[in-house]
């Protein structure tokens, strides 16, 4: 590695990694969006969606920081039992609250169809923590960004610049025919990006409360797998094969509105610092060194 290309990895750490994991996940994914709906384009799409792991990975190597200490933080488990109720738990309340308002307002719900099973539920959630959220995003986006991005900018504005990385990282999957973000309307599109600002706000909160990268994990994956709790009415969702515009942006709306009241709460609370008590993680808990 050249001294000018260290110097400035050493510098621009966050940089590097946000570059890194775009590079990967776009080139990889790329083909993908030229390709009819197929096995080998969801195969580029989920391994290119790996680039944050990767790239964190490879510039903590690249700096000569920790590893290990990096990777550790995928295995800490031991944390007070309500983090994990709340990774756990909080994304399903909030999806039984989406429906109670959406019924309220006369939404686009059906409450007489059945649930989804608890066997689809849970391939849904292990989908989430592999490949779909998960294990292939947080290592990056918490593990290594939000951990330096902390002291630099505080929790709060941490985890919306990461938020806004965050969504245009995912430019590709709105390209390739075989994801179902290259289906959404324009509402749906809007809402989703808001809706990504805000789940990293919470994700930022349970990692600076815990510095696992493990209940992240957790919890993205069951915020992903919550929304199918939803009992969504194809039929006043779809009329005469025609997407009813108004009844995608109530359900959008109700999501963001509702996880917009959580971040409020959590900032009321703890502070747009921190979003945490006592000390939050920085780059040593990362694996990072002082430059």
């Amino acid at each position: 590695m050249s001294g000018r290309w260290r110097s400035w990895l050493d510098e621009h750490p966050v940089a590097a990694f946000f570059m890194g994991a775009y590079a990967y996940t776009w080139i990889v994914s790329a083909p993908a969006v030229f390709m009819e709906p197929s096995w080998t384009a969801m195969i580029l799409i989920y391994v290119g969606s790996f680039g944050p792991p990767i790239s964190a990975a490879v510039v903590t190597w690249g700096r000569g920081d920790d590893l290990r200490a990096w990777a550790r933080q995928l295995t800490e488990w031991r944390v007070s039992w309500y983090w994990w109720a709340i990774a756990l738990g909080l994304p399903v309340a909030l999806a039984v609250i989406n429906t109670g308002v959406l019924v309220a307002l006369g939404g686009p719900v059906d409450l007489d169809q059945a649930l989804v099973s608890p066997e689809i539920f849970a391939i849904i959630f292990l989908f989430g923590l592999t490949v779909s959220g998960g294990l292939n995003e947080e290592p990056g986006w918490r593990g290594f960004a939000q951990a330096r991005l902390n002291d630099q900018y505080g929790a709060l504005n941490a985890s919306l610049i990461i938020g806004v990385v965050w969504a245009g990282w995912h430019l590709p999957y709105f390209l390739a025919p075989v994801t179902p973000h290259s289906d959404f309307t324009l509402v749906n599109q809007i809402g989703w990006i808001f809706g990504i600002l805000t789940l990293s706000v919470v994700l930022a909160w349970v990692y600076n409360g815990t510095g696992s990268v493990l209940i992240v994990i957790v919890l993205h994956a069951m915020a992903n797998t919550a929304d199918v709790i939803v009992p969504l009415a194809p039929d006043q969702i779809i009329v005469d094969g025609i997407i009813d515009e108004y009844a995608v942006g109530l359900v959008v709306v109700t999501h963001v509105v509702i996880y917009l009241l959580v971040v409020a709460v959590l900032v009321a609370y703890y502070g747009r610092e921190t979003l945490a008590d006592g000390e939050i993680p920085d780059a040593s808990h990362a694996g990072g060194g002082q430059r």
